[in-house]
């Protein structure tokens, strides 16, 4: 860039001496105003000609994206706000039960309802075998600190 922005000012440069010398050669009248034209004429081609050189090679790949790259990216962006919400949300319900002495692993889906909000789709919860009189208690956890409907919940015997 540098290289151009010193090319571009040489060649003004010596466009206006050259321009400045050819009016002192000429005197007066319609010759003058001939040279004036031809002295803009000569420094729009020194500014313009060095700028016709630039490569667009940095711009070759850069292109409106098109809907299905838009839709594709949107649907990505989607997925990864959902497993990331999905993951933190099973973490919480892990540490929750933990403290209420359930040996559980939790599994949560995550969805967008009617409106587009997102949402828990489900939470599968599989529990260890002396957890297995006390599913209703963990059922209760899910409801009423989560927020998780029972038709939502999944209980599975490890």
């Amino acid at each position: 860039m540098t290289e151009l922005f010193q090319t571009i000012l040489l060649r003004v440069t010596l466009a206006g001496v050259a321009s400045a010398v050819a009016l002192r050669m000429v005197g007066g009248g319609a010759l003058r105003e001939i040279i004036k034209v031809a002295a803009g004429l000569l420094m729009l081609l020194a500014l313009l000609q060095p700028l016709s050189g630039l490569r667009t090679a940095a711009w070759d790949g850069w292109s409106v994206p098109s809907q299905e790259d838009i839709d594709a990216i949107q649907e990505k962006n989607t997925q990864t706000t959902m497993s990331t919400v999905a993951a933190s949300i099973a973490e919480m319900v892990e540490q929750r039960t933990e403290k209420e002495g359930f040996d559980c692993t939790v599994d949560v889906t995550m969805a967008n309802d009617e409106n587009g909000i997102l949402q828990v789709d489900r939470v599968t919860v599989y529990y260890g075998g002396r957890d297995a009189a006390r599913l209703e208690e963990l059922r209760a956890i899910l409801t009423e600190e989560c927020g998780v409907p029972e038709e939502r919940q999944e209980m599975i015997a490890r």
